[in-house]
């Protein structure tokens, strides 16, 4: 069994007059791109380039465009930037906001062009949106309930509703024994129940700690894309749909299931978060949605309460890493013989109240990733990121003589 053994580790401190809001590769160059702001009371939104040149600067980096972004939305104090994606082959890059606006930045212009164009509005607002793999298509959720697909023109090519009776499309069924408590529990009764009914079946009872977020991932080869969002007065599910916008599945009631939502690069498992009264595990569903096994993240009930009141999920582009990240940490998990082993945490202390991490994966480098640690407080110059690398190696013992005892050493966090 192999562990991840890092061999780079370079920080990056970002010191600009407005917050870091988000960031993306930039696979040509191996640097990234960041957003930064709006906040509260400065409009202002920056795009920038870092470099891995510039790890040892204190600085925030090259500027790309500056521009004043107000929130059209009454009910927003400030906007929100929710997806940034760069495109290297023209040097472009995708600002995605929640006040409605999708923005193209341009870093070379050519004659005839803008260098900053809002290409297209959501005049309800946008909940979240994430381009396909082959970035040929974007997907938008919008305030409204509604799956807006768009080309890389920016031209809509479906429009979806979310209704409460897209639950129904599921085919799974439900075996009918209801809740625990009210079945009754004698010898003779568990010694004549069925071993293949479960003695209790989730209902999709709503997590305490669900922050109602709207969660979209797309599979490996961009075929089918998954949504997680929360239903008003009901539970949350994850719908599957074709690129065509074709509502494919939905999953199945589970209790506690949070908005945490990643699609396995390979395809064959979605990762979400269900939150038990005992503990927090990482479920994962099939494409008909359909349950298909968990594994438990081993935090104890004031963990969970804590640094683990929310928790975000994301593959790595081989499958062979899980990123769990909490509020203060992230921690990387790999699977072998159908176990979950945590390999690394890493974990970050930091003052200000609402920094959570965010973590890119390297869209080509399987083993690389970018952890932002934003700054939401009114004060400035407090964001960093941290570029990682790992590699898979063996961790044996020596095999010279006298001292070849045949030893290797699995991690496995704290177990």
């Amino acid at each position: 069994m192999r562990n991840l053994k890092n061999i780079k580790h370079a920080a990056y401190q970002l010191h600009s007059e407005v917050p870091l809001a988000a960031h993306a590769w930039d696979a040509a160059t191996g640097s990234l791109v960041c957003a930064f702001g709006p906040r509260s009371g400065d409009d202002v939104l920056e795009l920038r380039r870092v470099g891995v040149k510039s790890a040892h600067n204190e600085s925030a980096g090259t500027l790309i465009a500056s521009w004043d972004a107000p929130c059209p939305l009454q009910d927003l104090p400030v906007d929100k930037v929710l997806d940034l994606h760069h495109f290297g082959h023209n040097e472009t890059s995708c600002v995605v906001l929640a006040g409605g606006d999708i923005v193209v930045v341009r870093s070379q212009p050519l004659p005839g062009q803008d260098k900053i164009e809002i290409v297209g509005s959501v005049e309800v607002g946008i909940t979240a949106a994430s381009w396909s793999p082959d970035e040929e298509l974007l997907a938008v959720t919008t305030r409204a309930g509604t799956l807006i697909f768009m080309t890389a023109d920016f031209d809509s090519v479906a429009n979806v509703t979310f209704e409460p009776q897209d639950a129904k499309l599921s085919k799974h069924v439900n075996v009918g024994w209801g809740k625990k408590e009210t079945q009754f529990q004698g010898k003779r009764a568990k010694a004549l129940r069925d071993p293949t009914m479960p003695e209790y079946v989730d209902e999709g009872a709503k997590s305490e700690f669900d922050s109602g977020e709207v969660t979209i991932s797309w599979r490996g080869d961009g075929a089918f894309v998954a949504v997680n969002s929360a239903e008003e007065n009901s539970r949350r599910m994850i719908r599957v749909f074709s690129r065509e916008g074709v509502l494919e599945s939905v999953t199945e009631p589970v209790d506690g299931l949070e908005g945490a939502l990643s699609w396995r690069p390979a395809g064959n498992l979605l990762a979400g978060i269900q939150r038990k009264q005992s503990e927090v595990d990482v479920v994962f569903f099939e494409r008909n949605g359909l349950r298909h096994g968990q594994f438990s993240l081993r935090l104890t009930p004031e963990e969970a309460q804590t640094w683990g009141a929310h928790i975000h999920l994301h593959w790595n582009t081989d499958s062979s890493v899980l990123a769990v990240v909490f509020d203060d940490r992230v921690q990387l998990w790999t699977m072998g013989n159908y176990h979950y082993y945590l390999k690394q945490e890493e974990i970050f202390n930091s003052e200000a109240e609402d920094c959570r991490p965010v973590v890119v994966w390297h869209p080509e480098s399987a083993l690389r990733l970018a952890i932002a640690l934003p700054n939401n407080s009114p004060a400035p110059a407090g964001d960093s990121v941290r570029l990682l690398e790992y590699v898979l190696a063996v961790s044996s013992g020596s095999p010279v003589p006298p001292k070849d005892f045949g030893s290797t050493v699995v991690i496995d966090g704290r177990e």
